[in-house]
């Protein structure tokens, strides 16, 4: 469960190079049948030094604000302000109210809070509200943890405070958010504990970690079970700094506890325990079982567990887009001979992945050589989903979603150049197109959808005609590639 600053800046270069493991990188057309998907050369430039200031607006420096407080206001990074400025660290301690400061990248003014004011705001009566209850955030708390805490879904949370992937990275310590489902006794009761168990707590929810040699902010996330959107709140890292970390740099991991091993992970919570239990007894949630839904392999226990409430012979019609801004990179049918029977999304760093319909998690782990972390949920019906390269999954064996539940965070793990989900319609035993089946329709880095004449798929008698099944296709190259087999 997880989520930091603003982090538009990073998607322009990482698209760049989204040459994403299973392919190319160009973005193609969902028509593109299985013609393959060359990446254009890009051609080096080199800016010629200018005395022109960098693209932005100017800030008046307030009265208390400190660069960070600027920095957070506007979504920039603190380096990136003090190059635009050419300020050197004893600078920053020198600003004063009335100084100008250019904010690279920024197209209007905002209004920084600064921390007086945030603990101001902190220790204001919150009103009263139907359905939830305020719970402030803890010093090194996250939003994850928060669901965790209260056994409600990241999900819900982010929708009741209607926060996006992007806004949610700016939670911070005092903070008040609206937990739906509780009540504020609730809320008396999970401090009441917290109070308990402080003192007998050998560990806090996190520590420090010096980066070593060859250490990405993905293998970071993926080893301690956290997001990279929570290391990068916990450090107030720019998505420049979050993408390039530098050997030895020191890091806050937060939410992670001691496990028996002795190892610093995130502790599952209670419902995730109870998940893996289910899961275990149905043969779930094992590599064994993993290999089988790649291949389309459904057992009539998982179908069963999948479609309560639904019905076994009816599947779910559609397709929810899985990252909700995220872009279409290529598709169905591309690559080399067409082998790549599924579709890449990239999305920016830390954003979140969503189930695409509702379902039982199959398997949640990092066994399936090539894909890094993975996710595959069987939908009712029989329809099995496959969200590969996460930079941590949220979700366990055996844990019930609903549509658009979040159950991992976009990443780069695997065999992977770049952020993005490797997406996977997989039914009796065949890779399936879903373009037709993509509600509200395939988005665009432009924000647009491509225009499409939707398909129902309800009946597992009765495929549409304008939706392709094919085998898994072997990698031309699969001598390099090792995910096909497994």
């Amino acid at each position: 469960m997880r989520w930091v600053p603003s982090i538009a800046a990073v998607g322009a270069a990482l698209a760049l190079i989204a040459l994403v493991a299973c392919g190319g990188a160009e973005e193609t057309q969902p028509d593109a049948g299985l013609r393959p998907v060359e990446a254009a050369p890009v051609e080096p430039t080199v800016e010629a030094a200018s005395d022109e200031p960098p693209a932005g607006i100017d800030h008046t420096v307030g009265e208390g604000e400190t660069l960070w407080d600027i920095a957070r206001a506007y979504g920039v990074g603190v380096e990136a302000i003090m190059a635009a400025n050419r300020l050197r660290d004893r600078d920053v301690r020198r600003l004063r109210r009335g100084m100008v400061l250019r904010i690279p990248g920024a197209s209007a003014p905002v209004v920084v809070e600064t921390a007086e004011q945030r603990a101001a705001a902190a220790a204001a009566p919150l009103p009263e509200i139907e359905g939830a209850a305020w719970h402030r955030i803890a010093e090194g708390e996250t939003l994850w943890d928060v669901a965790t805490l209260y056994e409600v879904s990241a999900a819900a949370i982010l929708e009741r405070n209607e926060l996006d992937d992007d806004a949610v990275r700016l939670l911070r310590p005092g903070q008040p958010i609206q937990v739906p489902g509780i009540t504020s006794r609730d809320v008396e009761r999970a401090a009441e504990r917290a109070a308990r168990e402080a003192p007998s707590r050998r560990e806090p929810r996190g520590f420090r970690h010096t980066v070593q040699r060859g250490e990405t902010i993905w293998s970071l996330a993926g080893s301690f079970g956290v997001s990279v959107a929570e290391i990068m709140a916990a450090n107030r890292l720019s998505p420049d700094e979050a993408s390039s970390l530098r050997e030895g740099a020191t890091l806050y991991v937060p939410g992670v506890e001691r496990d028996t091993q002795g190892r610093m992970r995130r502790v599952l919570s209670g419902a995730q325990q109870r998940a893996l239990a289910a899961a275990r007894r149905l043969g779930m949630g094992s590599h064994q079982a993993g290999s089988a839904l790649l291949h389309g392999r459904v057992q009539p226990t998982w179908l069963r567990e999948a479609s309560r409430g639904f019905g076994r012979d009816r599947l779910p019609g559609s397709l929810r887009w899985p990252v909700a801004n995220g872009w279409f990179v290529r598709g169905y049918g591309s690559g080399e001979g067409g082998y790549h029977l599924a579709t890449d999304i990239m999305g920016e760093i830390g954003w979140n992945v969503r189930a695409s319909a509702p379902g039982v998690v199959g398997y949640a782990g990092d066994e399936i050589p090539g894909y890094g972390n993975t996710v595959l949920i069987v939908h009712p019906g029989g329809w099995v989903t496959m969200y590969a390269h996460n930079s941590v999954n949220f979700v366990v064996a055996g844990e019930r979603v609903p549509a658009g539940a979040i159950i991992a965070e976009v990443g780069s793990t695997g065999i992977s150049r770049g952020p993005h989900v490797h997406f996977e319609l997989i039914f009796q035993g065949q890779n399936c197109d879903p373009a037709a089946l993509w509600r509200p329709g395939i988005r665009h880095r432009n924000g647009s959808l491509t225009p499409m004449d939707p398909l129902t798929w309800n009946d597992v008698r009765q495929r549409p005609s304008g939706i392709r099944c094919h085998a898994r296709m072997r990698h031309p190259r699969s001598r390099w590639v090792i995910h096909e087999e497994l």
